[in-house]
């Protein structure tokens, strides 16, 4: 994703979906209430979840910790949640999640992998599932199915390596496989496209669904087909099923 930045299409693309929010609802309504929380967040980003989720869960207080590899991101969330009243303590610090035996995660009564696990291989991935329910009373994993908007992202992962990374349904085969406990539920998220919108983020969010730079025409109604491609397009709008599974492991 050189042509455009990172960061931004990021944005553009979130700011166009309900999933974040509807997957925040979900998890926190599911957490339930009480005093304190004790959360550990595996590849946890610029956290734009795990803050969501600390500002929706009704605990009154709330201690956070969380691991990622982008040293960027590890610390601006670090700076978020020195900020936030409710957060009692944090502790983020850079890792990868095949660092998961490292010391200096601590064990807490919730983990959290929030569509971090289908960067892993099966094996890895439940290696690295195996190990967290040891250090977790209760794992939640966020991972959307195999379908045509995530489709490419898919044939990247095989193309670095990556064999039956943890979608939805390989990750509930796997669990199955190795009897692991657990219950899942469908977020039907879906991704609304005004097409009115203007090339620059037809262009942006087309270029973060892909993974990888924008490589289709980019004239403003090539730009359009190339969104309606991946759903249904009536009354001005673009909808794009963007539905993910959230498993819930004891």
């Amino acid at each position: 994703m050189d042509e455009l930045d990172y960061n931004t299409c990021n944005a553009t693309f979130r700011s166009l979906t309900d999933q974040q929010r509807l997957m925040a609802e979900e998890t926190s309504r599911q957490i339930g209430a009480g005093a304190d929380l004790e959360l550990t967040s595996y590849g946890c980003g610029f956290g734009m979840f795990e803050l969501e989720l600390i500002a929706r869960v009704p605990r009154r207080t709330v201690w956070f910790q969380g691991v990622d590899t982008n040293g960027e991101a590890v610390a601006r969330l670090r700076a978020e949640l020195a900020g936030l009243p409710k957060v009692r303590g944090h502790r983020v610090f850079t890792a990868s999640m095949s660092d998961i035996t490292d010391r200096r995660i601590a064990a807490t009564e919730y983990g959290l992998f929030v569509q971090s696990l289908c960067y892993l291989g099966a094996d890895d991935g439940m290696a690295v599932l195996k190990e967290a329910r040891n250090r977790h009373r209760r794992l939640f994993v966020a991972v959307t199915p195999l379908n045509r908007l995530n489709g490419p992202f898919a044939d990247s992962l095989a193309q670095q390596g990556v064999v039956r990374p943890l979608f939805a349904q390989t990750l509930a085969e796997e669990l199955t496989r190795f009897g692991m406990g657990f219950m899942s539920v469908t977020v039907d998220a879906e991704i609304v496209v005004p097409v009115s919108e203007p090339s620059q983020r037809l262009l942006e969010f087309l270029t973060f669904a892909r993974h990888q730079p924008w490589s289709g025409g980019t004239s403003r109604a090539e730009l359009l087909d190339a969104v309606s491609e991946l759903g249904t397009r009536a009354a001005g709008e673009i909808r794009v099923p963007h539905p993910v599974e959230l498993f819930t492991i004891r």
